[in-house]
Protein backbone atom coordinates (compact mmCIF):
# COMPACT_ATOMS: atom_id res chain seq x y z
CA UNK A 1 0.00 0.00 0.00
CA UNK A 2 1.24 3.45 -0.83
CA UNK A 3 2.34 5.44 2.19
CA UNK A 4 0.35 8.56 3.09
CA UNK A 5 3.43 10.75 2.97
CA UNK A 6 4.60 9.57 -0.45
CA UNK A 7 3.81 11.63 -3.56
CA UNK A 8 0.63 10.82 -5.41
CA UNK A 9 1.08 8.56 -8.40
CA UNK A 10 -0.09 10.18 -11.63
CA UNK A 11 -3.53 9.05 -12.68
CA UNK A 12 -4.01 7.55 -16.10
CA UNK A 13 -6.11 9.86 -18.26
CA UNK A 14 -9.75 8.87 -18.64
CA UNK A 15 -11.44 9.11 -22.03
CA UNK A 16 -14.26 11.18 -20.63
CA UNK A 17 -15.43 12.21 -24.08
CA UNK A 18 -15.78 8.63 -25.23
CA UNK A 19 -17.70 7.68 -22.08
CA UNK A 20 -20.06 10.67 -22.22
CA UNK A 21 -20.64 10.50 -25.98
CA UNK A 22 -22.58 7.26 -25.70
CA UNK A 23 -24.26 8.09 -22.39
CA UNK A 24 -27.90 9.03 -22.87
CA UNK A 25 -30.17 6.84 -20.70
CA UNK A 26 -32.89 9.52 -20.75
CA UNK A 27 -33.51 8.68 -24.41
CA UNK A 28 -33.95 4.95 -23.67
CA UNK A 29 -37.63 4.14 -22.95
CA UNK A 30 -36.59 1.07 -20.92
CA UNK A 31 -34.16 2.98 -18.65
CA UNK A 32 -35.36 3.44 -15.06
CA UNK A 33 -34.44 6.76 -13.40
CA UNK A 34 -32.45 6.64 -10.16
CA UNK A 35 -34.10 9.84 -8.83
CA UNK A 36 -37.64 11.05 -9.37
CA UNK A 37 -39.34 14.27 -8.33
CA UNK A 38 -43.08 13.79 -8.85
CA UNK A 39 -45.37 16.81 -8.63
CA UNK A 40 -43.18 18.38 -5.95
CA UNK A 41 -44.24 21.66 -4.35
CA UNK A 42 -42.63 23.57 -1.50
CA UNK A 43 -43.77 26.79 0.18
CA UNK A 44 -42.02 29.07 2.64
CA UNK A 45 -44.87 31.14 4.02
CA UNK A 46 -46.45 32.97 1.07
CA UNK A 47 -43.52 32.12 -1.23
CA UNK A 48 -44.01 29.17 -3.57
CA UNK A 49 -40.36 28.12 -3.94
CA UNK A 50 -40.95 24.93 -5.97
CA UNK A 51 -44.08 24.69 -8.09
CA UNK A 52 -45.13 21.23 -9.29
CA UNK A 53 -41.75 19.92 -10.47
CA UNK A 54 -41.53 16.60 -12.31
CA UNK A 55 -37.95 15.50 -12.95
CA UNK A 56 -36.08 12.24 -13.59
CA UNK A 57 -32.32 11.82 -13.11
CA UNK A 58 -30.49 8.66 -14.15
CA UNK A 59 -27.71 6.64 -12.54
CA UNK A 60 -24.18 7.94 -13.33
CA UNK A 61 -25.62 11.17 -14.75
CA UNK A 62 -23.98 14.53 -14.09
CA UNK A 63 -27.11 16.65 -13.81
CA UNK A 64 -27.26 20.40 -13.25
CA UNK A 65 -30.02 22.67 -11.94
CA UNK A 66 -29.36 26.09 -13.44
CA UNK A 67 -31.18 29.34 -12.89
CA UNK A 68 -31.11 32.78 -11.27
CA UNK A 69 -31.12 33.31 -7.52
CA UNK A 70 -34.46 32.47 -5.95
CA UNK A 71 -35.64 30.17 -8.76
CA UNK A 72 -35.99 27.12 -6.47
CA UNK A 73 -32.98 25.07 -7.54
CA UNK A 74 -31.34 24.85 -4.09
CA UNK A 75 -34.66 24.04 -2.42
CA UNK A 76 -35.17 21.18 -4.88
CA UNK A 77 -31.72 19.79 -4.12
CA UNK A 78 -32.22 20.15 -0.37
CA UNK A 79 -35.41 18.09 -0.59
CA UNK A 80 -33.39 15.25 -2.12
CA UNK A 81 -30.80 15.60 0.64
CA UNK A 82 -33.47 15.52 3.37
CA UNK A 83 -32.89 19.05 4.62
CA UNK A 84 -36.39 20.07 3.48
CA UNK A 85 -39.59 18.07 3.03
CA UNK A 86 -42.01 18.67 0.13
CA UNK A 87 -45.46 20.03 0.94
CA UNK A 88 -46.89 18.09 -2.00
CA UNK A 89 -45.64 15.33 -4.26
CA UNK A 90 -42.84 12.91 -3.51
CA UNK A 91 -39.14 12.33 -4.03
CA UNK A 92 -37.89 8.80 -4.68
CA UNK A 93 -34.38 7.35 -4.89
CA UNK A 94 -33.86 3.90 -6.34
CA UNK A 95 -37.63 3.38 -6.23
CA UNK A 96 -37.92 4.15 -2.50
CA UNK A 97 -39.96 7.08 -1.24
CA UNK A 98 -37.73 9.35 0.86
CA UNK A 99 -40.56 10.91 2.88
CA UNK A 100 -39.59 11.00 6.55
CA UNK A 101 -36.11 9.55 5.98
CA UNK A 102 -33.56 11.76 7.82
CA UNK A 103 -30.52 13.06 5.92
CA UNK A 104 -28.05 10.74 7.67
CA UNK A 105 -30.01 7.67 6.56
CA UNK A 106 -30.14 8.62 2.89
CA UNK A 107 -27.49 7.28 0.45
CA UNK A 108 -26.78 10.91 -0.44
CA UNK A 109 -23.99 13.25 0.57
CA UNK A 110 -23.65 16.98 0.08
CA UNK A 111 -20.69 19.21 -0.64
CA UNK A 112 -21.33 22.79 0.46
CA UNK A 113 -19.91 25.93 -1.16
CA UNK A 114 -18.28 26.96 2.14
CA UNK A 115 -16.56 23.51 2.42
CA UNK A 116 -17.25 23.53 6.24
CA UNK A 117 -13.94 21.87 7.14
CA UNK A 118 -12.87 21.42 10.78
CA UNK A 119 -9.93 23.86 11.17
CA UNK A 120 -8.28 21.93 14.03
CA UNK A 121 -8.23 18.57 12.19
CA UNK A 122 -5.78 17.38 9.56
CA UNK A 123 -6.86 16.66 6.00
CA UNK A 124 -7.11 12.93 6.63
CA UNK A 125 -8.98 13.46 9.91
CA UNK A 126 -11.49 15.74 8.17
CA UNK A 127 -12.10 13.08 5.53
CA UNK A 128 -12.33 10.27 8.09
CA UNK A 129 -14.75 12.12 10.38
CA UNK A 130 -17.98 10.78 8.85
CA UNK A 131 -16.67 7.23 8.71
CA UNK A 132 -15.75 7.36 12.41
CA UNK A 133 -19.25 8.60 13.22
CA UNK A 134 -20.59 5.48 11.49
CA UNK A 135 -18.37 3.30 13.68
CA UNK A 136 -16.42 1.62 10.86
CA UNK A 137 -13.28 -0.41 11.75
CA UNK A 138 -10.07 1.63 11.90
CA UNK A 139 -8.39 -0.39 9.16
CA UNK A 140 -11.32 0.15 6.78
CA UNK A 141 -11.36 3.88 7.56
CA UNK A 142 -7.61 4.15 6.89
CA UNK A 143 -7.89 2.25 3.60
CA UNK A 144 -10.84 4.30 2.35
CA UNK A 145 -9.24 7.61 3.32
CA UNK A 146 -5.97 6.67 1.59
CA UNK A 147 -7.86 5.57 -1.52
CA UNK A 148 -9.86 8.80 -1.85
CA UNK A 149 -6.81 10.96 -1.08
CA UNK A 150 -5.11 9.34 -4.05
CA UNK A 151 -8.10 10.00 -6.32
CA UNK A 152 -8.18 13.70 -5.46
CA UNK A 153 -4.35 13.90 -5.56
CA UNK A 154 -3.92 15.00 -1.94
CA UNK A 155 -1.83 12.20 -0.44
CA UNK A 156 1.14 14.54 0.21
CA UNK A 157 -1.21 16.93 2.07
CA UNK A 158 -2.74 14.30 4.39
CA UNK A 159 -1.18 15.67 7.61
CA UNK A 160 -1.80 19.36 6.90
CA UNK A 161 -4.59 21.44 8.40
CA UNK A 162 -7.06 23.36 6.22
CA UNK A 163 -5.33 26.71 6.91
CA UNK A 164 -2.16 25.28 5.32
CA UNK A 165 -3.93 24.56 2.02
CA UNK A 166 -4.83 26.62 -1.02
CA UNK A 167 -8.46 27.26 -1.93
CA UNK A 168 -8.37 24.55 -4.57
CA UNK A 169 -6.89 22.04 -2.15
CA UNK A 170 -9.57 22.80 0.47
CA UNK A 171 -12.17 22.25 -2.20
CA UNK A 172 -10.69 18.81 -2.90
CA UNK A 173 -10.72 17.94 0.79
CA UNK A 174 -14.43 18.79 0.98
CA UNK A 175 -15.04 16.70 -2.13
CA UNK A 176 -13.06 13.75 -0.71
CA UNK A 177 -14.97 13.94 2.58
CA UNK A 178 -18.26 13.76 0.67
CA UNK A 179 -17.13 10.90 -1.58
CA UNK A 180 -15.40 8.71 1.01
CA UNK A 181 -18.80 7.55 2.32
CA UNK A 182 -19.54 6.18 -1.16
CA UNK A 183 -22.97 7.77 -1.63
CA UNK A 184 -25.26 6.87 -4.51
CA UNK A 185 -25.71 10.57 -5.18
CA UNK A 186 -23.41 13.52 -4.53
CA UNK A 187 -25.06 16.92 -4.18
CA UNK A 188 -22.91 19.91 -5.18
CA UNK A 189 -24.10 23.35 -4.06
CA UNK A 190 -22.20 25.99 -6.08
CA UNK A 191 -19.08 23.81 -5.64
CA UNK A 192 -16.59 26.06 -7.44
CA UNK A 193 -17.89 29.48 -6.44
CA UNK A 194 -14.99 30.24 -4.07
CA UNK A 195 -12.24 29.54 -6.64
CA UNK A 196 -10.58 31.99 -9.02
CA UNK A 197 -11.32 31.75 -12.74
CA UNK A 198 -8.31 29.66 -13.83
CA UNK A 199 -8.56 27.23 -10.91
CA UNK A 200 -12.31 26.95 -11.40
CA UNK A 201 -11.83 25.92 -15.03
CA UNK A 202 -9.17 23.34 -14.11
CA UNK A 203 -11.34 21.91 -11.32
CA UNK A 204 -14.35 21.54 -13.63
CA UNK A 205 -12.50 18.94 -15.71
CA UNK A 206 -11.12 17.20 -12.62
CA UNK A 207 -14.66 16.83 -11.27
CA UNK A 208 -15.86 15.44 -14.60
CA UNK A 209 -13.02 12.91 -14.68
CA UNK A 210 -13.68 11.85 -11.10
CA UNK A 211 -17.42 11.50 -11.64
CA UNK A 212 -16.85 9.19 -14.62
CA UNK A 213 -14.21 7.19 -12.76
CA UNK A 214 -16.35 6.66 -9.64
CA UNK A 215 -19.63 6.16 -11.49
CA UNK A 216 -21.55 8.24 -8.92
CA UNK A 217 -24.58 10.34 -9.86
CA UNK A 218 -23.82 14.05 -9.41
CA UNK A 219 -26.53 16.68 -8.93
CA UNK A 220 -25.12 20.20 -9.08
CA UNK A 221 -26.78 23.54 -8.38
CA UNK A 222 -25.23 26.63 -9.93
CA UNK A 223 -26.08 29.99 -11.46
CA UNK A 224 -22.84 29.90 -13.51
CA UNK A 225 -23.79 29.17 -17.11
CA UNK A 226 -20.26 28.24 -18.26
CA UNK A 227 -19.91 25.82 -15.34
CA UNK A 228 -23.16 24.07 -16.24
CA UNK A 229 -22.39 23.96 -19.95
CA UNK A 230 -18.91 22.52 -19.40
CA UNK A 231 -19.73 19.85 -16.83
CA UNK A 232 -23.29 18.58 -17.12
CA UNK A 233 -24.70 15.73 -19.18
CA UNK A 234 -28.08 17.47 -18.93
CA UNK A 235 -29.28 20.80 -17.58
CA UNK A 236 -32.65 21.82 -16.16
CA UNK A 237 -33.31 25.54 -16.48
CA UNK A 238 -35.45 26.76 -13.58
CA UNK A 239 -37.44 29.96 -13.20
CA UNK A 240 -39.94 30.93 -10.49
CA UNK A 241 -40.03 27.45 -9.02
CA UNK A 242 -40.64 25.64 -12.30
CA UNK A 243 -38.50 23.79 -14.81
CA UNK A 244 -38.83 25.56 -18.16
CA UNK A 245 -36.51 23.33 -20.22
CA UNK A 246 -34.43 20.16 -19.80
CA UNK A 247 -31.81 19.00 -22.27
CA UNK A 248 -28.16 18.55 -23.04
CA UNK A 249 -26.07 21.74 -23.04
CA UNK A 250 -26.05 21.79 -26.85
CA UNK A 251 -29.82 21.27 -27.08
CA UNK A 252 -30.61 24.11 -24.70
CA UNK A 253 -28.08 26.52 -26.20
CA UNK A 254 -28.94 25.84 -29.85
CA UNK A 255 -32.69 25.28 -29.41
CA UNK A 256 -34.00 27.34 -26.47
CA UNK A 257 -37.67 26.70 -25.80
CA UNK A 258 -38.52 30.25 -24.73
CA UNK A 259 -37.20 33.79 -24.88
CA UNK A 260 -36.35 33.54 -21.21
CA UNK A 261 -34.10 30.52 -21.77
CA UNK A 262 -32.49 32.09 -24.85
CA UNK A 263 -31.68 35.29 -22.94
CA UNK A 264 -30.54 33.53 -19.76
CA UNK A 265 -28.12 31.06 -21.37
CA UNK A 266 -25.41 32.97 -23.20
CA UNK A 267 -25.72 36.14 -25.26
CA UNK A 268 -28.38 36.50 -27.90
CA UNK A 269 -30.04 39.11 -30.10
CA UNK A 270 -33.79 38.74 -30.63
CA UNK A 271 -35.24 40.47 -33.69
CA UNK A 272 -38.95 41.03 -33.13
CA UNK A 273 -41.19 40.55 -36.12
CA UNK A 274 -44.32 39.21 -37.80
CA UNK A 275 -44.51 36.05 -39.90
CA UNK A 276 -45.16 37.09 -43.52
CA UNK A 277 -45.26 33.65 -45.12
CA UNK A 278 -43.21 30.69 -46.29
CA UNK A 279 -40.96 30.76 -49.32
CA UNK A 280 -38.42 28.52 -50.98
CA UNK A 281 -35.61 29.55 -48.63
CA UNK A 282 -37.67 29.32 -45.44
CA UNK A 283 -40.11 31.44 -43.47
CA UNK A 284 -40.08 35.19 -44.03
CA UNK A 285 -40.41 37.52 -41.06
CA UNK A 286 -41.03 41.26 -41.35
CA UNK A 287 -38.85 42.71 -38.61
CA UNK A 288 -38.95 46.44 -37.78
CA UNK A 289 -36.11 45.96 -35.25
CA UNK A 290 -33.88 44.54 -38.01
CA UNK A 291 -35.17 47.10 -40.50
CA UNK A 292 -35.67 44.45 -43.17
CA UNK A 293 -37.37 41.16 -44.05
CA UNK A 294 -35.58 38.15 -42.55
CA UNK A 295 -35.53 34.60 -43.88
CA UNK A 296 -35.34 31.88 -41.23
CA UNK A 297 -35.48 28.13 -41.10
CA UNK A 298 -38.04 26.49 -38.82
CA UNK A 299 -39.09 22.86 -38.55
CA UNK A 300 -42.50 23.84 -37.17
CA UNK A 301 -45.33 25.63 -38.91
CA UNK A 302 -45.56 29.30 -38.00
CA UNK A 303 -48.82 31.27 -37.93
CA UNK A 304 -48.88 33.83 -40.74
CA UNK A 305 -49.38 37.23 -39.13
CA UNK A 306 -48.24 35.92 -35.77
CA UNK A 307 -45.63 37.68 -33.65
CA UNK A 308 -42.30 35.88 -33.25
CA UNK A 309 -38.77 36.54 -32.10
CA UNK A 310 -35.81 35.60 -34.30
CA UNK A 311 -32.97 34.70 -31.94
CA UNK A 312 -29.37 34.71 -33.17
CA UNK A 313 -26.23 34.05 -31.11
CA UNK A 314 -23.29 36.51 -31.50
CA UNK A 315 -20.91 33.90 -32.96
CA UNK A 316 -23.42 33.05 -35.70
CA UNK A 317 -23.53 36.63 -36.97
CA UNK A 318 -21.08 37.75 -39.65
CA UNK A 319 -19.85 41.32 -39.81
CA UNK A 320 -19.14 42.69 -43.28
CA UNK A 321 -17.33 45.78 -44.43
CA UNK A 322 -19.13 47.81 -47.07
CA UNK A 323 -17.01 46.36 -49.91
CA UNK A 324 -17.54 42.71 -48.91
CA UNK A 325 -20.05 40.56 -50.82
CA UNK A 326 -23.56 40.24 -49.46
CA UNK A 327 -24.94 37.18 -47.73
CA UNK A 328 -28.44 36.28 -46.56
CA UNK A 329 -30.28 38.42 -44.00
CA UNK A 330 -28.12 41.52 -44.48
CA UNK A 331 -28.72 44.35 -41.99
CA UNK A 332 -27.00 47.75 -42.11
CA UNK A 333 -25.49 49.41 -39.07
CA UNK A 334 -22.59 51.24 -37.51
CA UNK A 335 -19.92 49.98 -35.09
CA UNK A 336 -20.86 51.41 -31.71
CA UNK A 337 -18.20 49.77 -29.54
CA UNK A 338 -15.40 47.18 -29.70
CA UNK A 339 -14.07 44.73 -27.11
CA UNK A 340 -10.79 42.93 -27.82
CA UNK A 341 -10.63 39.66 -25.83
CA UNK A 342 -7.54 38.10 -27.40
CA UNK A 343 -9.10 35.04 -28.99
CA UNK A 344 -12.28 36.93 -29.90
CA UNK A 345 -13.21 40.48 -30.80
CA UNK A 346 -16.71 41.60 -29.82
CA UNK A 347 -18.36 44.28 -31.95
CA UNK A 348 -21.43 46.16 -30.78
CA UNK A 349 -23.28 47.25 -33.92
CA UNK A 350 -26.04 49.85 -33.74
CA UNK A 351 -28.70 49.27 -36.38
CA UNK A 352 -30.71 52.00 -38.04
CA UNK A 353 -33.70 50.94 -35.91
CA UNK A 354 -31.67 51.77 -32.78
CA UNK A 355 -31.22 48.12 -31.74
CA UNK A 356 -27.64 47.34 -30.63
CA UNK A 357 -26.44 43.90 -31.69
CA UNK A 358 -23.47 41.95 -30.32
CA UNK A 359 -21.30 40.20 -32.92
CA UNK A 360 -18.41 37.89 -31.94
CA UNK A 361 -15.57 37.40 -34.41
CA UNK A 362 -12.81 34.83 -33.89
CA UNK A 363 -9.30 36.31 -34.25
CA UNK A 364 -8.01 33.69 -36.66
CA UNK A 365 -5.37 36.04 -38.06
CA UNK A 366 -2.70 37.91 -36.10
CA UNK A 367 -3.08 41.67 -36.28
CA UNK A 368 -2.51 44.76 -34.17
CA UNK A 369 -4.64 47.30 -36.00
CA UNK A 370 -8.25 46.16 -36.26
CA UNK A 371 -9.61 46.02 -39.82
CA UNK A 372 -12.84 47.56 -38.53
CA UNK A 373 -13.00 50.57 -36.23
CA UNK A 374 -15.40 52.69 -34.24
CA UNK A 375 -18.19 54.37 -36.23
CA UNK A 376 -17.42 52.37 -39.39
CA UNK A 377 -20.46 51.63 -41.51
CA UNK A 378 -20.87 47.85 -41.70
CA UNK A 379 -23.44 45.18 -42.43
CA UNK A 380 -24.21 42.10 -40.42
CA UNK A 381 -25.74 38.91 -41.73
CA UNK A 382 -26.64 35.39 -40.68
CA UNK A 383 -27.62 32.15 -42.33
CA UNK A 384 -31.32 31.21 -42.12
CA UNK A 385 -30.38 27.97 -40.35
CA UNK A 386 -28.48 29.88 -37.61
CA UNK A 387 -31.62 31.52 -36.23
CA UNK A 388 -34.11 30.09 -33.73
CA UNK A 389 -37.72 31.24 -34.08
CA UNK A 390 -39.32 31.83 -30.69
CA UNK A 391 -43.09 31.92 -30.37
CA UNK A 392 -43.16 32.26 -26.55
Amino acid sequence: MQSRSSPAAPRAPIAVGAVRRGFAPWSDPSAVPLIRFEGVRKRFGALLAVDGVDLSIFEREFFCLLGPSGCGKTTLMRMLGGFEEPDEGRVTLGGSDLAGVPPYRRPVNMMFQSYALFPHLSVEANIAFGLKQEGLPKTEIADRVTEILGKVQLLPMARRRPDQLSGGQRQRVALARALVKRPKVLLLDEPLGALDKRLREETQYELMDLQVELGITFLMVTHDQDEAMSMADRIAIMDKGRIVQIGTPAEIYESPATRGVAEFLGDVTIFEGTVAGRGEGGWTVESPSAGTTLTVGSAVDLPVGGSVGVAVRPEKLRILAENEPDGPNVIAGEIWDIGYLGDWTVYWVRLESGLVVRVSRANTARFVERPLGWEDRVRISFDPSAAVVLTK
